[in-house]
């Protein structure tokens, strides 16, 4: 049997569990294919899986990361080209596959439908919120316009919501599912495919990657798409030098490399193959907001220090969910300062309700088995189809 995967291709999230899903299948045996573009194709071409590129469509940014309405617009006047480009792509592709997987790709669905193909399909969010206050007419305009994509995501035979079932849902504010669709979406957990018992032990991690211990670890996991990841590490990792004598801090960099110098006493890795070990032995762990790296923190009970993208609604919703719980803080990245972030830490580490209520998504996460419900959605639309 084959599969494929279209993946949406900004930032790591989507490319990562799609990665999981990937391997599942081809251990058991199925012929996998895959379809990408951005930073999504970079990341599956690091997991050595077969992807092949379409088109790319994104959203734009100012100079300072902040997500833009108007180089949104423009970047996208020739959205409709590009998606019919995309649709033709995954047609290409889908050809000689069994069942179209799509994560948060809508030319995916599209192009299975097409051809007859069953589709599932992966999401963490089914409502695009803009957040801009300054252009209240437009935003609703552009709301209007992306329940468009809401329209295309339940066309799919299956949908399965790769979050914390509620209250714990991450994504809850992106989540609101139309009642004419509920009967064939399912929640089922973030998509991990290794628990803290999989990986090594602590101190096997600690030799591999050369750390000494001995002080509160902190791991700041670059994440989010290049340009907002680079903009986001060279204005912090001045200010994690600034604390490198309180803390053994790691960085990983998500493939990118800054070009700015490295602040004595910390610990860098251009890329991470399995950054879930350093979640297991790390204290605390700064990143964006991201729904896919938010869940795999907070599976491994760590508490969280959130710098959402600016105006990144999708994120925004995110770390206030997260901070709601009481697992995490937020700091908007306008906001931050070498002070700021200081006293956070501090927080998140002291105050002990942190961790504990990280190990809410923990305990939870431990009780379900999300790969393994993905395998068995597959063979269930591809009974159906028979």
């Amino acid at each position: 049997m084959k599969a494929h995967i279209g993946v949406c291709g900004i930032g790591f999230g989507h490319a990562s569990r799609s990665a999981s899903i990937a391997r599942k299948l081809k251990e058991l045996g199925w012929e996998i294919s895959s379809s990408s573009y951005g930073d999504g194709l970079e990341y599956l071409r690091k997991m050595n899986l077969d992807v092949k590129p379409v088109p790319t469509v994104r959203y734009g940014v100012l100079p300072e990361a902040k997500v833009s309405i108007k180089l949104t617009i423009f970047r996208n006047l020739l959205f409709p080209i590009r998606f019919a480009e995309q649709i033709a792509y995954e047609m290409n592709y889908l050809e000689s596959a069994d069942i179209a997987i799509s994560d948060s790709r809508g030319s995916t669905i599209i192009a299975g439908k097409l051809l007859g193909k069953p589709v599932l399909t992966i999401l963490n969010q089914f409502n695009i919120r803009v957040v801009y206050p300054r252009y209240r007419r437009l935003i609703e305009l552009l709301e209007g316009i992306a329940q468009v994509v809401g329209w295309i995501w339940a066309r799919s035979d299956k949908i399965l919501i790769a979050d914390y079932p509620p209250p714990l849902t991450i994504s809850k504010q992106n989540l609101v599912i139309p009642d004419g669709i509920k009967d064939k979406v399912e929640f089922i957990g973030p998509i991990i495919d290794k628990r803290p018992e999989d990986l090594p032990s602590r101190e096997e991690i600690e030799a591999k990657y050369r750390l000494s211990g001995g002080r509160p670890r902190i791991f700041f996991h670059a994440t989010g798409p290049s340009y907002e990841r680079r903009k986001l590490i060279e204005e912090i990792l001045p200010m994690l030098g600034g604390l490198a004598d309180r803390y053994e801090i790691i960085v990983s960099f998500g493939g990118t490399n800054p070009g700015t110098s490295i602040p004595e006493g910390i610990k860098v890795f251009e890329w991470v193959d399995e950054p879930l070990e350093l979640f297991k032995i790390s204290d605390l762990v700064i990143c964006r907001a991201g729904q896919t790296t938010l869940a795999k923190a907070l599976s491994y009970g760590k508490p969280v220090l959130m710098i959402p993208i600016s105006a990144h609604g999708e994120q925004l919703g995110n770390a206030s969910s997260v901070a709601e719980v009481g697992a995490g803080l937020i700091i908007r990245q306008e906001e931050l300062t070498p002070r700021l972030l200081e006293r956070a830490i501090e927080d998140l580490l002291l105050n002990k309700s942190y961790k504990i209520n990280a190990g809410k998504y923990a305990e939870f996460s431990s009780n379900l088995n999300p790969l393994s419900r993905v395998v068995e959605a597959v063979e269930e639309l591809l009974g159906g189809a028979r």
